[in-house]
């Protein structure tokens, strides 16, 4: 009897010594034991602006057109990003071998190697002069992903392999 109060004793000690070091553990250690990393909360002014941007684009996009997105510059590309943007929206036509519907992007004479990254992204949001193409919106190509495109484009016609 003596036998089975000790073990239960040591039990109930061992039990208690991990539930009072389990409750001692900041957020931030947590976290850290986890790999978590929080991200900011939006605040209710943020949700709004975001919400009203977002029904603006909508809107845009259900009349046909491309949503106005209020960047006054283009923004900077990311050559890694633009290659695997380019992959996966332009290569079907604009193939390096040219065999696709459109020109050949991605080499040294490319019809787009006259023109500045704003036309570039201008011919893209607007469709003129993109044949066969209509304006491709925001929401299928965000405007950093289009910078990213046009920045692997530069890069393949700076440096062709």
């Amino acid at each position: 009897m003596h036998k089975r109060g000790s073990i239960l004793a040591i039990t109930f000690l061992s039990v208690l010594i991990v539930v009072v070091a389990c409750g001692r553990a900041s957020e931030d250690d947590i976290n850290k034991a986890l790999g978590i990393v929080p991200t900011a909360t939006l605040t209710d002014e943020q949700i709004a602006q975001a919400t009203e941007a977002a029904n603006a684009a909508a809107s845009a996009i259900a009349e046909g057109g491309t949503p106005d997105t209020g960047v006054a510059a283009m923004p900077v590309g990311d050559v890694r990003l633009g290659q695997q943007q380019f992959q996966f929206q332009c290569m079907a036509c604009h193939q390096p071998s040219g065999a696709g519907q459109g020109p050949a992007l991605t080499v040294p004479d490319s019809p787009v190697g006259d023109m500045t990254d704003q036309e570039l992204f201008d011919l893209v949001r607007t469709g003129e002069g993109h044949t066969g193409q209509q304006p491709i919106s925001t929401v299928r190509i965000s405007d950093t992903q289009l910078a990213a495109i046009i920045a692997y484009i530069r890069d393949q016609i700076a440096n062709p392999t």
